[in-house]
């Protein structure tokens, strides 16, 4: 009788197993089916994102290109105006254009007709690039009566530059070129012809054709009327799919929905041929003189790694369920406590592990720390336990150094949860401010809060300016760090309360010029009280003995500094338990001056009419390095939106003051200083603008500081002696 009841039990067991598993199983599956379904949006609004950032950066390099065949005509105005009255000297004109750009094909000069009545009828000085060479020759005649053509003619009436639509080259048919003119203006403003310039849209394709976010996926530049002004090699895409992509485009009636920065458009296709499927990205049009540009993406390739995670996730759904059995089979057969005790101790250690290994990551890593000349950093963090509340941090922005180095009260867990909280702040922090005593006010905000624990944390943060050397520093109950050179010293810190005691702490920053090669040298407590077997510390006096005997071999560079310190505390504690947190940072300033090749300087007022004197200042610096016309438009435009900056914020309105611009350049960098003795007005603060949400969502502001950024490589503010100082810098090629 008891055997049939254990008999029927073992079946009821048995079979709520199999119900529990088969329940399992469909929750699993409608799971995975749910996370299929997000995956795919989200891989669909990644690939927005992505499309239009490779639209946009595709987009700036055109724009580049077709702003140099725009700057090349129109820095040659004011020379054909006074050419006019030569009109032998014309050819050359067009000859040196086509010479001095490679990216222009031909280059011609079509006057009014009868304009030189000597000349007949029409004259067009005219220039071609051939495989051969240069040649220029009078293209005007009756067979070739250019005053007929549509864009000579609107350049003439509309006194306006004119790009034309895409058009085969008569010489060599496979080839498509577009022209941009440009009127042609006498002494007395009259219009009275128009210089063009012949662009091959291979340079144009090139940019197309290079690193697209597929294999299969490939761009289209269409004209203002539609026509396709480049797209991908004829052996890559198959022509008949690239023109319906085209009429796919020019359809009206097709629907097209806007992105969410509403300057791209994206529609779905279907082949029904090949049986293609997949999504084309555009730009609105206008923003690239009234062409679009276009980026097609297959399905099959956006969601290939969707599909493989398919199978993927079933499989591990499989697994999933056996190990869930198992569990299952395994609880039936009652798990002694000690088995659950020692699992449950396993998933403690692991855990505690991974917390380890995440604290770890949050620290610099090795490879991303600065590749500079003007300095040299390094640090170590040895936790007492799996996990610790020491922390350290550095990074560069805007020509500065931004580091801290601290100490959360207590060990373990809690304290590591603590300095997470502390460095995620430091970084988001930092990040748009550059004033280590507003930074230490935010922190100590932030710690106060709900400190029930009444946890604190001794803090240290430095800027320093690398092209100075000035360091501003705020100090919340740290050690005071070495300034390591030639002797050593204690960086002069007021001590102030750590952060997490006052909310309304005052922290006050300092300032220090550290001088070249000389290092700071941050620690914790953990070195100075690291303990021996018979108790003893390491302390303070050790300490300057070992940072004194590294000043007298010479060895002073932040690794070795480091090193030699963690030798001789090792040295010292032996065999004895660690009993805290053993974390240094070592900076040292390395910079070394260049040799300077050129330098000049421009005085100008607070006015925007000054603009053109600024303009004129930078164009004569680049012409004397000769500089290629791209990187001057670049530099005028930078220097000329940083200079507004300065006239619209340091200065209130109607207050009058200077404004010096001091230019510089060594072998390999153009530099220029901008003082003023305006406000202080620190653009490297402004937040950057979001460029990906629409004009009327984008909050006024923050555009000029975006463009700089973008156009220079290094922007950088500091304010000295009651003077704004904004440094841009640009590396170059001589």
């Amino acid at each position: 009788m008891e055997k049939r009841n254990i008999k029927a039990w073992d079946k009821v067991r048995a079979r709520g197993g199999i119900a529990i598993l088969i329940t399992a199983a469909a929750f699993m599956l409608m799971i995975s089916g749910l996370q299929q379904t997000y995956a795919r949006k989200q891989i669909r609004k990644g690939l927005e994102k992505t499309a239009e950032m490779e639209l946009i950066i595709k987009t700036l390099n055109i724009k580049s290109v077709l702003e140099s065949v725009e700057s090349a005509l129109n820095n040659h105005a004011w020379e054909i105006e006074q050419l006019l009255p030569y009109p032998d000297s014309l050819f050359g004109l067009t000859q040196r254009l086509v010479e001095q750009n490679p990216t222009l094909d031909g280059c011609c000069i079509a006057m009014v007709p009868d304009y030189y009545p000597e000349k007949g009828r029409l004259f067009e000085p005219y220039t071609i690039r051939r495989d051969s060479g240069i040649e220029t020759y009078q293209l005007g005649s009756e067979e070739h009566d250019y005053s007929t053509n549509l864009v000579f003619i609107e350049t003439i009436e509309q006194d306006t530059s004119v790009w034309s639509e895409p058009y085969p080259n008569p010489e060599e048919p496979d080839v498509t070129l577009v022209t941009h003119t440009h009127p042609i203006h006498d002494k007395t403003g009259k219009v009275v012809g128009s210089i063009g310039v012949d662009l091959n849209t291979e340079w144009l394709g090139s940019i197309l054709n290079s690193r697209h976010l597929y294999p299969s996926s490939y761009n289209l530049l269409l004209s203002e009327e539609g026509h396709l002004i480049c797209g991908p090699d004829a052996e890559t895409v198959n022509p008949q799919e690239v023109d319906m992509m085209v009429a796919l485009l020019n359809d009206s009636t097709c629907s097209q929905n806007v992105s969410t920065s509403g300057r791209f458009h994206t529609l779905n296709f279907n082949n029904k041929e090949n049986g293609s499927k997949g999504f084309v990205y555009s730009m609105s049009p206008g923003a690239l003189n009234s062409w679009r540009l276009a980026v097609v993406n297959y399905k099959d390739e956006v969601f290939q790694p969707l599909k493989s995670l398919r199978w993927r996730n079933l499989l591990l759904t499989l697994v999933g369920l056996l190990v869930f059995a198992f569990i299952i089979q395994r609880s039936a057969h009652n798990l002694n406590k000690l088995e659950k005790a020692n699992l449950e101790k396993e998933r403690i250690d692991n855990e505690l592990n991974i917390a380890k290994n995440i604290q770890m990551d949050m620290l610099p890593k090795a490879e991303q720390k600065a590749s500079r000349e003007d300095v040299d950093i390094y640090g170590s963090l040895v936790p007492a336990k799996i996990v610790g509340g020491d922390l350290y941090d550095h990074f560069i922005r805007d020509e500065k150094l931004f580091f801290c180095i601290g100490d959360v009260s207590g060990k373990g867990v809690p304290a590591a949860l603590v300095m997470a909280v502390v460095h995620t702040l430091f970084r988001s922090i930092s990040a748009h401010e550059s004033h280590p005593g507003r930074i230490m006010h935010i922190l100590n905000e932030n710690a106060c809060q709900g400190n029930d624990t009444n946890m604190f944390v001794t803090f240290f943060i430095g800027v320093l300016d690398l092209p100075t050397g000035k360091l501003r520093y705020c100090n919340a109950g740290h050690n005071g760090p070495f300034i390591v050179g030639n002797s050593i010293r204690i960086l002069p810190a007021k001590a102030n309360l750590p952060l997490g005691v006052v909310d309304d702490m005052v922290y006050v920053a300092q300032e220090e010029i550290l001088a070249p090669n000389e290092a700071l040298f941050l620690y914790t407590d953990g070195v100075t009280e690291a303990k021996n077997s018979q108790h003893e510390q390491f302390d303070m006096t050790r300490l300057e003995k070992t940072l004194m005997g590294l000043v007298v071999e010479g060895a002073i560079t932040p690794k070795h500094l480091i090193d030699k310190v963690n030798e001789q505390v090792n040295a010292f504690v032996q065999d004895a338990e660690q009993s805290d947190d053993l974390t240094m940072l070592a900076i040292q300033y390395t910079r070394k001056a260049k040799d300077i090749i050129f330098q000049d300087t421009l005085t100008i007022s607070n006015k925007l009419s000054e603009i053109t004197r600024l303009n004129t200042f930078v164009i004569s610096a680049a012409d004397a390095l000769h500089l290629e016309m791209g990187l001057t438009s670049k530099l005028k435009l930078a220097v000329e939106e940083a200079v507004v900056n300065i006239i619209d914020y340091a200065y209130p309105s109607g207050t009058d003051g200077t404004i010096e611009i001091h230019f510089e350049a060594d072998s390999d960098c153009l530099r220029f200083l901008i003082t003023d003795t305006g406000s202080e007005f620190d653009p490297t603060s402004v937040s950057k603008a979001d460029t990906t949400l629409s004009v009327e969502d984008r909050p006024i502001g923050g555009l000029g500081v975006f463009l700089v950024r973008n156009l220079m490589d290094n922007i950088n503010y500091e304010r000295l002696g009651g003077k704004n100082i904004l440094r841009l810098e640009k590396r170059y090629k001589q």
